[in-house]
């Protein structure tokens, strides 16, 4: 019988004859095994701290009492951080007005978040978890954006009641006009060439969920009732974890990006930011036609209100944390980039460091 040698190396050692699919799977397996696992998602905990999960309650939001005495306590925390209703204009206001006044605002704000995330931060969420951008994000966390879409279905129908109840106690109409930022930033994307939609509506996504928690800070320290605290407060922890989600997601896709689209959505952000910050005139001119202004008084105070220097002010007041996570990502390395943000006041000049974020007054 024929045996076949093994194959001698120059020193007269064997080696071993291997198949080139064995060597191939083994190549495999070792650069599988160097390669470092994705970070574990920032929604890992969604099952046991998710209020849809685990504040069902939420939905039971409860208005009832006295409409007289409802009206006359101050339900309200005014206060010269509310320049709005630190107006001169307003000041003649009764408590029962100025309730009905903070109403109408907060019903309209409860109203833009309804609106909000179901047009816009879920139709990014909707982008993210069907895979998308598989060229920038694991799977894995692409996933995850189905909890985060599972969230805000939630959100929009509890605020949604809370608005409709806080209208039936205070009487108020609804404002059903169009609303201007939710316009504002479809169009944006519209206008985006459609091989960068998907990355225009992540960066959409991106922005708002970074800066809606300073919104619903700001609003719970002007609202004095328990159940709208409560409400409040289970909205905005869960969208701590939505901003941490989606600033680990930012924080993968830009290092990726090329030149060309860091230069197109490094010029883009700060018009997402904008946008989101879209004054809604109507409805201030219409709410201070009901409580009896004159024309004149109204103008006054949508000329104050609505002026370039006010909405930049507030909009800066709102954006920190977004403009932490483009300065941890590294966009403001890029003097382009930072200069777009400048010109747009979001950031200061700073010789020293290049940029800083703008300070509100």
């Amino acid at each position: 019988m024929r045996h076949r040698r093994a194959r001698q190396d120059s020193r007269g050692c064997c080696v071993s004859r291997k198949r080139p699919e064995a060597v191939a799977a083994r190549g495999a397996a070792e650069r599988l095994a160097a390669t470092p696992r994705p970070p574990e998602s920032a929604l890992k905990d969604w099952i046991s701290s998710a209020s849809v999960r685990v504040k069902p309650s939420l939905t039971d939001f409860d208005l009832s009492g006295n409409a007289g005495e409802f009206s006359g306590v101050q339900w309200f925390v005014f206060g010269h951080a509310d320049e709005f209703m630190s107006h001169p204009a307003l000041r003649h206001l009764d408590m029962p007005q100025r309730n009905a006044v903070s109403a109408a605002r907060l019903a309209h704000f409860l109203d833009d978040m309804t609106l909000t995330e179901h047009r816009i931060v879920n139709v990014a969420a909707q982008v993210i978890a069907e895979n998308r951008l598989r060229a920038y994000l694991p799977e894995r966390l692409a996933i995850d954006a189905l909890k985060l879409y599972t969230d805000e279905g939630y959100h929009a129908y509890f605020t949604a009641q809370a608005s409709r109840a806080i209208r039936d106690r205070f009487a108020l109409p609804v404002h059903d006009a169009p609303n201007p930022k939710i316009a504002a930033l479809e169009a944006l994307v519209a206008g985006v060439p459609a091989p960068r939609r998907d990355l225009a509506w992540f960066m959409v996504g991106f922005v708002g969920e970074t800066m809606i928690t300073k919104a619903i800070v700001d609003t719970m320290r002007a609202t004095a009732h328990t159940g709208l605290l409560a409400l409040l407060q289970a909205h905005l922890e869960d969208e701590w974890q939505h901003a941490r989600y989606f600033a680990q997601l930012f924080g993968l896709v830009w290092p990726q990006l090329g030149a060309a689209d860091k230069a197109f959505f490094g010029a883009l952000l700060p018009t997402i930011i904008q946008a989101f910050h879209t004054w809604d005139e109507a409805f201030h001119r219409h709410l201070l036609a009901q409580i009896g202004l004159d024309s004149a008084a109204i103008e006054r105070v949508l000329a104050q209100e609505g002026s370039e220097t006010r909405r930049t002010a507030h909009m800066r007041s709102r954006c920190g944390n977004t403009l932490q996570v483009l300065e941890r990502s590294g966009v403001f390395k890029q003097a382009a980039l930072r200069t777009v943000f400048v010109q747009h006041g979001l950031l200061e000049r700073d010789s020293a460091r290049g940029g800083r974020a703008a300070r509100a007054p």
